[in-house]
C-alpha cells in the first residue's frame, strides 16, 4: 500500500517498495525512563489485546537515532500511537512521518504536559488521549482502536513528486521513456518480437543479453518510482523471460500486457504457451480458446491448441487442430511430427508414419521426427529401420532420455541385451526413478539370471506405478526370477 516518495533525511527520492501491513501500529515511544515504558507497554497491549501488532524503533537491534530502517517501519505500519509525553525529539520525528505519511494516528499525551508541549495546530492526530496514569489509557485507547479507519490507501511516487519538484518528475519520465526505446530496440536485434511452443533458446550475443538484463532491472527500478510501461513493453519483457525460461516471470508480463488490453490474440497465445511451459494444461487451454475466438484460423495457435489437447488425452480434437493448422500451413515440420505422434496415440500407425516421413522431407535433421519414427517402425517390426533412427536422432541430439530408453528397447528385441542395458542404465541416470526404464532393466536383468538387480529394479518401478505389478505376472522376460520369494510377494502371488 501507501509508499513515502523523498527520504526525509536526505530529499532524494525513495526507491523502496513498501508492502503495509494491515494489522501493524507503530508506537513511537521515548526509552527513558524505563518504569515509564513498562507501564506504557502493559497498558498498550492490555487495550489492544491479540488484534494488532506492535512495533517499535526502540525493538529494533541497533536503532538509537531515526535512521532508514525506521522509516520503513513506519511506512509499513498501517497506523500509529505517539507518547509525547517526554517531549523526546525521536518521537516527535517519528510523529511527523507518520502525519505526514496520512497514517492514522493516537497521540498519548500526560495531563499537565499540555503547557510544555504546544502542537502546531495543523496536527491531525485521529484522537489525543490525555491520562494521569497509563492505567487510563486502557480504556479509550481501546475504544479508538476498535474505530480505526480503514489504511492509507498507495501513493503514486511519480505523481507525488511531480508536486514537490515538477522537473524531477519530468526528468524520471523521460529516463523511463528512454530505457523502454532502448530495451525495444534490444529485443529486435535480438529477434525476440515472437515466441513459438517448440523455440530452443535463441542464442544472442553476451554483450546484448547483459545489456537487455541491465534495461530490464532498470524497468524494474522506475516501477517502484511509480513509472509505469505500456502493454507492448510488457510482452516485450514477457519475451525476454520466455527466452530465457523464466517463465513464472513471463507470465507475470504477460498478464500485465493483458491488463491493458484483454483482447489481445498475441498475448493471449504467448501467456498460453507459457502456462504449457510450466505444465497448466487447462488455463494454456483457456488463452488459447480466447485467441482463436479472435483469430480464428491461426495456424500457430491451433498447433500449440492441438499440442495442449494431446497433454490432455483428448486426441480427436488434437488431431482436428493439427489439420486446421496444416490447411493454412501445410509444409510446417512440427505440425506433421505433432499430427504423427497424435495419429499414433489413435493406432493410425502408417498414417503416423507418413507425417514422419514428410516432416523428415523438410528438415531432414530433425531428432523428434527421428526418435518417433522410429517407435512406429519398431511397432511395425521394422527394428533395424527403427534403430538407424534411433542412432541418427542421438548423433544430433546426444543423451536424450526418450531416445536411449527406446533405442535400448529395440536392442533389446534383436537380441542385443547388452547395448540394450547399457542404454537403459544411461537413460536412467538423465531421468532418474521414470518407472517403464525401471521396469525395462529388471525384464533385461532378469534376462541376463541376475535376479537381485532383477527385482530390485521391478519393486522401484512398482513403487512408481503399480501397474507393472499386474504386468509382472505375465511377461516372459520374468520368468527366470518367478519362482523367488520377494518376486512372488511384490506381485501378490506367494
Amino acid at each position: 500500500m501507501g509508499q513515502i516518495v523523498r527520504c526525509p533525511l536526505l530529499g532524494v527520492p525513495c526507491s523502496k517498495r513498501i508492502t503495509v501491513e494491515e494489522k501493524t501500529i507503530f508506537l513511537a515511544e521515548a526509552e527513558e525512563p524505563e518504569y515509564d515504558r513498562q507501564r506504557r507497554s502493559k497498558a498498550v497491549n492490555e487495550a489492544i489485546g491479540n488484534q494488532y501488532k506492535i512495533r517499535s524503533a526502540l525493538d529494533e537491534k541497533g536503532i538509537n537515532a531515526f535512521t532508514c530502517k525506521t522509516c520503513e517501519i513506519i511506512q509499513s505500519s498501517a497506523y500509529g500511537i505517539a507518547d509525547i509525553t517526554q517531549n523526546n525529539a525521536n518521537v516527535l520525528l517519528e510523529l511527523g512521518m507518520m502525519l505526514a505519511l496520512g497514517k492514522p494516528t493516537i497521540i498519548l499525551l500526560k495531563d499537565g504536559h499540555e503547557l510544555q508541549l504546544n502542537l502546531p495546530s495543523d496536527v491531525k492526530a485521529i484522537e489525543i488521549i490525555p491520562f494521569g496514569e497509563y492505567l487510563d489509557i486502557i480504556e479509550p485507547l481501546r475504544n479508538v482502536v476498535g474505530k480505526l479507519p480503514p489504511p492509507v490507501s498507495a501513493s503514486i511516487p511519480i505523481e507525488d513528486i511531480e508536486k514537490i519538484q515538477p522537473q524531477l518528475a519530468e526528468e524520471l519520465k523521460n529516463m523511463g521513456a528512454g530505457v523502454v526505446r532502448e530495451f525495444g530496440e534490444g529485443i529486435r536485434q535480438a529477434k525476440l518480437e515472437t515466441i513459438s511452443l517448440r523455440d530452443e533458446k535463441k542464442d544472442m550475443p553476451a554483450e546484448l543479453g547483459e545489456k537487455l538484463g541491465t534495461l530490464d532491472k532498470k524497468l524494474d527500478d522506475l516501477a517502484k518510482l511509480g513509472f509505469t510501461t505500456d502493454a507492448n513493453t510488457a510482452f516485450l519483457r514477457g519475451n525476454f523471460y520466455y527466452n530465457q525460461g523464466r517463465y513464472s516471470e513471463a507470465l507475470a508480463a504477460y498478464s500485465l500486457s493483458l491488463d491493458f488490453n484483454a483482447d489481445d490474440p498475441t498475448a493471449l497465445y504467448n501467456r498460453g504457451t507459457t502456462y504449457y511451459k510450466l505444465g497448466s494444461y487447462e488455463e494454456a487451454l483457456d488463452d488459447y480458446n480466447h485467441s482463436l475466438e479472435l483469430r480464428p484460423n491461426h495456424p500457430a495457435t491451433l498447433y500449440s491448441r492441438g499440442s495442449v489437447y494431446d497433454e490432455l488425452g483428448r486426441h480427436e480434437e488434437a488431431l482436428a487442430d493439427y489439420n486446421r493448422s496444416l490447411e493454412h500451413r501445410p509444409n510446417h515440420p512440427d505440425t506433421l511430427c505433432n499430427r504423427g505422434t497424435t495419429y499414433d496415440e489413435l493406432g493410425m500407425h502408417e498414417e503416423a508414419l507418413a507425417d514422419y516421413n514428410k516432416s523428415l522431407e523438410l528438415r531432414p535433421d530433425y531428432p523428434t521426427a527421428l526418435c518417433n519414427r522410429g517407435t512406429i517402425y519398431a511397432k511395425l517390426g521394422r527394428h533395424e529401420e527403427a534403430l538407424a533412427d534411433y542412432n541418427k536422432s542421438l548423433e544430433l541430439r546426444p543423451d536424450y532420455p526418450t531416445t536411449l530408453y527406446d533405442r535400448g528397447i529395440t536392442y533389446a528385441k534383436l537380441g542385443r541385451h547388452e547395448e540394450a542395458l547399457a542404454d537403459c542404465v544411461r537413460s536412467l541416470e538423465l531421468k532418474p526413478d521414470d518407472p517403464a526404464t525401471l521396469y525395462n532393466l529388471a525384464c533385461l536383468f532378469s534376462l541376463r539370471r541376475k535376479t537381485k538387480d532383477a527385482i530390485d529394479y521391478l519393486e522401484r518401478a512398482i513403487e512408481k506405478n503399480g501397474k507393472y505389478r499386474q504386468m509382472a505376472k505375465t511377461d516372459e522376460d520374468l520368468d527366470h526370477i518367478r519362482d523367488d520369494i520377494r518376486f512372488k510377494k511384490l506381485t501378490n502371488s506367494a
